[in-house]
């Protein structure tokens, strides 16, 4: 089992026992706003992205707890959308219960996740994206070291209309320079 560790948080691979929680966070209207398309309307629905994340097939996928109290707070992960010779390409996604948000755990989520991808999975590159009007999101994105790479003007379906999509990436070595 992988734990990951920050001064506030525990980031860790889910557990079969951690579907009630789940199922609370991905079937979250406000949560899932942006999210639709991964909404879970049933226990039933919410088990089958527990499997997925429980064996890790296509990438990592992890729960993010209270360091202190172990409570759940949300869902964090990347799924690896292309392998190459010099590592592998991954696009992450996270979400928090609406409780835990404005308090900058994400952020702190994001860059833990981002430092396991770089030295411990052979990732060379993580890209992420947000809706433009998901400042929120955005936000996290920039404060974890991503750079904006393009816009999308009318890109995505949303809420019954065309919206536009910003995009962001960041690669090993950008990561690594920083740290230094």
């Amino acid at each position: 089992m992988i734990i990951l560790e920050t001064g506030r948080l525990i980031v860790r691979d889910y557990k079969k026992s951690d579907l009630n929680d789940m199922h609370r966070l991905w079937s979250d209207r406000e949560t899932m706003y942006y999210l639709d398309d991964v909404l879970c309307h049933t226990v039933e629905d919410t088990a089958k992205y527990l499997k997925n994340g429980l064996d890790n097939a296509d990438g990592h996928y992890f729960c993010i707890c209270d360091r202190v109290t172990g409570n759940y707070m949300g869902s964090i992960g990347y799924t690896i959308t292309d392998t190459t010779p010099l590592g592998k390409i991954v696009h992450m996604g996270y979400m928090l219960l609406p409780e835990h948000h404005k308090h900058g755990y994400m952020p702190e989520a994001v860059v833990k996740v981002i430092e396991f991808a770089f030295t411990k999975d052979n990732c060379i590159r993580i890209s992420s994206g947000c809706h433009k009007d998901n400042g929120a999101s955005a936000k996290v994105l920039e404060k974890a070291g991503f750079r904006k790479e393009g816009e999308r003007i009318k890109a995505v379906y949303h809420d019954g209309v065309m919206k536009d999509r910003l995009e962001y990436a960041i690669n090993r070595d950008d990561f690594v320079n920083s740290a230094v």
